[in-house]
């Protein structure tokens, strides 16, 4: 069962007219890691740049504890990536999914995030009994460096618990409340019910598709977003 990947809530101007966004930029060969320096960086791993975008050491909500990442992180995202199945729907490829590749991921989300370029990934724990279920973050979005995109992966056997909906709301306060983000973006691929389901829950609005090369093969998504403005009145509603 593919994990939950979901985009959280969103802030965005006006929706754009476009209905089908494309990214073909010519393959670029990695000068060391493929992880990081891949053809198409994947939001897990684009840096921020930007400047008021701190990572906390930790957010929590009633039932979970997202924060920055720690060593002992690295077997259960190897064991993640590793399941074909779970990650199949993920904007990723197989050369990125490998264990060096996962380490080196690891190593640098962590050495980033007092950096002048965190790369703002946090791993999302269960508070009950401690364990890691997933991660979450947010990066300049794919398609605009101008504008962030939010991302979140659940692991499958810690789905349907409804800790997505409150491990995005964690973050998505976080981001408008705190950082004063003015809005967020977010895609997903296709036939991700999962994500889609939840993005619906948070109020997000479909904006568009997304298609793009990815390892010799052809990503297509559903672009979705929603307004500071909306966020707020579905928080004032008691919906969020």
């Amino acid at each position: 069962m593919p994990a939950e990947t979901l985009p959280i809530l969103l802030v965005v101007r006006e929706a754009p007219r476009e209905k089908c966004f494309r990214s073909s930029r010519p393959p670029r060969l990695p000068s060391h890691n493929p992880l990081l320096h891949p053809p198409h960086r994947p939001p897990f791993i684009s840096r921020t740049r930007f400047p008021t975008m701190i990572v906390p050491p930790s957010i929590e909500t009633e039932r979970l504890v997202i924060r920055r990442h720690l060593p002992q992180d690295f077997e259960p995202m190897r064991s993640f990536f590793a399941d074909e199945e779970a990650t199949r729907l993920l904007d990723m490829t197989a050369e990125q999914k490998t264990k060096e590749a996962v380490r080196a991921l690891l190593d640098a989300v962590m050495d980033s995030y007092d950096s002048g370029e965190p790369i703002f990934a946090l791993a999302i724990v269960e508070k009950e009994e401690g364990r890691f279920i997933g991660s979450c973050g947010m990066a300049p979005d794919d398609l605009d460096p101008r504008e962030i995109q939010i991302f979140y992966v659940i692991l499958p056997e810690f789905q349907g618990r409804g800790f997505a909906s409150e491990a995005a709301a964690g973050l998505v306060s976080y981001a408008f409340t705190t950082l004063g983000v003015e809005r967020l973006f977010a895609s997903m691929a296709a036939e991700n019910a999962a994500s889609v389901k939840v993005a619906e829950k948070l109020g997000m609005t479909l904006v568009g598709n997304v298609e793009k090369e990815l390892g010799g093969a052809v990503y297509q998504g559903r672009r979705r977003l929603l307004t500071k403005s909306r966020f707020l009145e579905l928080r004032k509603r008691g919906r969020s």
